[in-house]
Order: C-alpha cells, then structure tokens, then sequence
C-alpha cells in the first residue's frame, strides 16, 4: 500500500544549501588568502583556477537539469569539486605544507550532511588520505613513505574524519526522528492507515494523473456495521479491535498501488488506482469478504465484523474527487439499508 512521501527526502533541501554554503566558504578562504596573504600564493594562476572551478561548478550543478536529478547527483558534483579546489590550492600554496590541507574537514563534513552515511564519509576519507600522499610526493624534502609524513597526515585528517562521522550519525537519528514525525503526522494511531488530510491529497495528485493520461480510478466507503453496539455491550477496547481487524483486511485486499486510510469514525475510504468499475466493484466485494471471514476474539468471544461498502468511479460517476467520495458515502449507506432490510 503506497504511503507518503519519505520524510528523507524533505531534508535534501537542507544538505544542499548547507554543501552551498560550504562551498562558499571555501571560496571567500581563498579570496581572502589572495587579498591579504598575496605573498603565500606560490602559483597565482593555479590558485585562481581552482576558486574559478569551483565557481562554474556551483552555477552548472544548479542549472543544469541533467546534475540536479537525482539530487544525490549534484551532491557528488559539489563534493567533487570542493576536492579538487582544495587540492589545486594548496598545489599552489605550497602543497603538503599549505595551510590549506585542514580545509579537507569541509567536504568530509559535506559528505555527511548530504548522504548521512558512514561508508560514504569514509570512502571519501580515503580519496583525501589518497590525494594528501600526492600532495606529499609534489613537495621537496618530504618522504611520503617515512612515518612522520604518515603521522602528520594522519593528524590533519583523523579529526575531520571524527567530526563528519560523528555527523552521520547524527544525520541518520534525524533522518529516524523526522520519518517517524511525518509517519505520527500522516497517519491514523489506531489502524496504522494513513489519515483523512493525507489520503486527500493522494486522491487530489491521482486526479490530475487521470485527467491528464485518461486513466481511471475507484473510490470505495468502507462502513464497519453495528460498531457503536459492540461499544455499547463489551467497551470500547473491543471496538478498537475490531477497527484494527478491519484495517488489516481492507489492507489484505488492495494492491500495493492502491491507498486506504480512516474516514473516520467507523468508516474507512479506498483509493482505487487505474481501476474501472468492474475492477472496484470486485475489490470492493473482497474488502467485504476478507473482512466478514475474520474473527476477533474479545473477552473469551469471537466478534464477527461486516461492513457496508459503496463505491464510486472517474470517470464513469462524476468530475471531481470531493463529488466521488460523497456518492461512495452514498452508495455504502444504500448497501447498509438494503442488508438490514427485513427479510
């Protein structure tokens, strides 16, 4: 059964202004470096290469259609780039001994915030160790296979690596935190479907997918019978119960496509997608099956449940999603007459 949107994907617009703003960052250090330090800047050309690069990078990866989807796309275009610049800067000031070589925490800090994840951090940790050895072989008097080479390497990158680690680890709990948030918000406590605000706007998006592509879709009224006399006569736990037991079998009998949620009260509501009428009457008719074949067993008894269903189509019925669920209300409460009809 289709859900809402992932909550992850409502925090990819804050990992890509924070990668933004560390890419400015690294931008106004080498401005700065040129404006007041002109002096340390052994390569003038190479260095304003590198903030040139890294400059045209951040217009193209916002620009260009084909770098911005998947998101995760332009976040590897940023990091890759801040790699570069880094590199590139501190070629031309002066290499391994450039005071350039701590600003590798940004994209190790980038990596977090953009993926939250350890292996991606640590995988980029290598790149840089990688590069910093080729930094060590472009420097004069520096033996890139003693151990002090090593242990001054290592004392540049460990702690930036820390922090972007500790990061993931905190990006993930959020991410937990945030799914859990949207799930709480989206969805009905009692029966674990989504609630009445969410299915809404999935009905309204599916609406405009079948208007546009000429596809059609059913809406079912899912009413539980004679609810409020199970309150009555053995509480309203039992009752509870009996919601739960009629929200699994509703979920059993839709596909993964299709999307149910509470209505409210004792009634449940079906979105149907790319489903005729004949394809919604028989779903409809499974609900009600799946439903009155399951027992629920409260207090030592066995609680039948049956329900009332009524279902309306587009673009058989009418126009619009708030006239289709109205007529499958209507049509469920003409089945709940028709059944207490006496016989």
């Amino acid at each position: 059964m289709r859900s809402a949107q992932p909550a992850a994907a409502q925090t990819q617009g804050f990992a890509t202004r924070a990668l933004l703003c560390l890419e400015l960052l690294t931008l106004a250090i080498g401005a700065l470096q040129f404006a007041f330090v002109p002096y340390s800047v052994e390569r003038p050309i190479l260095a304003a290469a590198a903030l040139g690069l890294l400059t045209v990078s951040i217009l193209f990866a916002r620009t260009v259609p084909a770098l911005q989807r998947p998101i995760a796309r332009q976040h590897c275009v940023d990091l890759a780039a801040l790699v570069v610049c880094i590199t590139l800067f501190a070629v031309a000031t002066g290499s391994a001994h450039s005071f350039i070589v701590p600003l590798y925490l940004i994209p190790l800090v980038g990596a977090a915030l953009a993926f939250g994840r350890w292996w991606v951090v640590l995988i980029l940790a290598t790149v840089i160790a990688a590069v910093g050895f080729l930094l060590g072989a472009l420097t004069p008097q520096v033996d890139v296979a003693g151990p002090e080479f090593g242990v001054q390497l290592l004392s540049v990158l460990a702690p930036g690596a820390a922090v972007a680690l500790i990061i993931a680890a905190l990006i993930e709990q959020m991410h937990s935190a945030v799914q859990r948030i949207s799930d709480l918000a989206s969805t009905d406590a009692l029966t674990g479907l989504l609630n009445l605000r969410s299915f809404e706007e999935i009905l309204q998006q599916e609406h405009r997918k079948a208007e546009r592509f000429g596809r059609p879709y059913t809406v079912v009224v899912v009413d539980v019978d004679n609810l409020a006399n199970i309150n009555e006569t053995m509480g309203h736990d039992a009752g509870s119960q009996v919601l739960g037991a009629v929200a699994a079998a509703i979920t059993r009998s839709i596909r993964n496509s299709d999307v149910a949620a509470r209505l409210g009260g004792d009634e449940f509501v079906v979105l149907l997608t790319e489903a005729d009428s004949a394809m919604g009457g028989a779903i409809a008719t499974r609900i009600r099956n799946n439903v009155y074949a399951g027992t629920v067993s409260v207090a030592n008894r066995m609680v039948r449940a049956n329900v009332n269903v009524g279902t309306a189509n587009f673009p058989e019925d009418h126009l619009y999603p708030k006239e289709l669920m109205i007529l499958a209300d209507q049509n469920m409460q003409q089945d709940r007459a028709l059944r207490r009809q006496p016989q």
